[in-house]
């Protein structure tokens, strides 16, 4: 497994420092989300799956973006 990216932001809701892990192994990409205090979620998705994905939140910050005008 690759890792692709490490991104740190913080998390809106909690205030906590937060990080998005980004791997990709064959046929496979792999995300995890972490908070500093909360832990970690891993999930692994289809090519397919990850297009979705990546769609709906280039979708969604074109909304949030829209909203702020």
């Amino acid at each position: 497994m690759k890792e692709v990216a490490t991104i740190s932001f913080t998390d809106v809701g909690s205030k906590q420092e937060a990080w998005a892990i980004i791997h990709v192994t064959v046929e496979m990409v792999g995300l995890c989300l972490s908070l500093e205090d909360d832990g970690d979620i891993e999930v692994f998705l289809s090519i397919k799956d990850c297009r979705t994905l990546a769609q709906a939140l280039e979708q969604a910050v074109s909304l949030a973006e829209n909203q702020q005008s």
